[in-house]
């Protein structure tokens, strides 16, 4: 099965059906049929055109137009670095970002943006515009290629902030950046625009169900870590009940303020530009929780711990490569920085602060370490797990 929507008399997005759903992909015709495009040959500038044309749209598709960005620039390349959606960089002032991942609804990419271009959000790239397709079957709408403004020269937060605390530790010269005030500042802000007038509220069943999957993500932790790594399977099992108990709170959760949340938040979603500006990006969310949560209102509590362990993530980066850094000095930063975090969080929510629920945080902090350890081993990414399995330690063998 494939879907096409066309975008000019040569190029067109093509939904493909695949083993695990489907994916989009920009395709360039080549005789009686269609060739996968790669970046020069003009997809990008052709979805730019749809954008600007707003002609009718085939059915199964839809057509959202943002903040139109003017470019003569008819030059197309690709990024240059992994990720997991294929993204170029159009008119050296775009990037049109093709979603080969899986498109699976409901997701929350499209409304998170939509929200944030009416909101005025600053600190994210403006929203150019959004080509969607209607999942066969469940009706759900899901992002087959988004437009967004191009940040030259930015570094995300896993460069600019693993170099801050790298000076804060004394492993590299310079001034230390005071990481965790900005960031704390900006998810505020972020989370403000993200949410509803007046507040929604997490029902019972919504409760039941994000605890019932924050366990299920412990589970299946438990279960991979036990081929992969040996000594974080061993730290957990003999610990389980006591982290179970720590989740347990996400059971009473109803009731609690809940909003759009971002859904995979951490340092290297804040991109900052040669300018000392940030932006937050990618709004898909967590490619280990199931879509139908990726996309529901969640309490702002979640993010925040993605966030505060993020930084910790930092400092285990850090320590990992830089081993004269101890454990006491380590830990340190961390905790200021992540106290930082929390002030100008709530400094920034003002008259909003009852969107912050804290009593949450431990719950979701082990949820994200969890989820760290998943993401690692379903993207084979091992060389990763050494992160994760440092937060475990530190919860639960503080003095090994």
């Amino acid at each position: 099965m494939a879907e096409l929507l066309r975008l000019d008399g040569l190029h067109a997005v093509r939904v493909v059906a695949t083993e695990t759903g489907h994916r989009a992909e920009a395709v360039t015709a080549s005789g009686d049929g269609w060739t996968r495009s790669t970046a020069g040959d003009g997809a990008g500038l052709a979805v730019l055109h749809r954008l600007r044309s707003r002609s009718a749209v085939e059915e199964g598709f839809r057509v959202t137009a943002g903040s139109w960005l003017p470019t003569d620039d008819a030059s197309e390349r690709a990024m240059g670095v992994d990720q997991t959606h294929e993204s170029w960089i159009v008119g050296g002032t775009l990037v049109v970002k093709w979603m080969t991942e899986p498109l699976v609804g409901p997701h929350p990419a499209a409304d998170r943006l939509r929200r944030l271009a009416a909101a005025g959000f600053a600190e994210s790239p403006t929203l150019v515009g959004v080509i969607e397709w209607q999942e066969p079957g469940t009706g759900h709408w899901v992002p087959a290629v988004v437009v967004q403004s191009y940040l030259p020269g930015a570094e995300d937060g896993w460069t600019w902030a693993l170099e801050a605390a790298r000076r804060a530790l004394g492993v590299s010269p310079g001034k230390p950046v005071d990481v965790g005030s900005t960031l704390g500042d900006i998810v505020a802000r972020l989370h403000l625009a993200l949410s509803d007038d007046p507040v929604r509220t997490l029902d019972a069943d919504q409760a039941r169900r994000q605890a019932a999957e924050a366990r299920a993500a412990l589970a299946d932790t438990v279960g991979l870590l036990r081929t992969h790594d040996a000594a974080s399977h061993a730290l957990i099992e003999a610990r389980r009940a006591d982290v179970e108990v720590v989740l347990a709170v996400l059971d009473d959760a109803a009731g609690t303020p809940v909003i759009a949340v971002h859904g995979d938040l951490h340092v290297g979603q804040v991109l900052r530009d040669t300018s000392g500006h940030h932006a937050v990006v990618d709004f898909d969310g967590n490619p280990t929780v199931p879509p139908d949560l990726r996309a529901a209102p969640a309490p702002a509590a979640s993010d925040v711990a993605s966030m505060l362990v993020s930084l910790e993530n930092v400092e285990h980066v850090v320590r990992r490569y830089a081993p004269e850094v101890t454990q006491e000095a380590g830990l340190a930063w961390t905790r200021e920085q992540q106290a930082r975090f929390v002030d100008a969080y709530r400094r920034a929510l003002g008259d909003r602060a009852d969107l912050y629920d804290e009593a949450l945080v431990p719950a979701y902090e082990w949820e994200q370490v969890c989820r760290e350890f998943l993401y690692a081993i379903r993207h084979d990414l091992l060389e990763w797990l050494y992160v994760p399995a440092a937060a475990v330690r530190r919860r639960l063998a503080p003095e090994g």
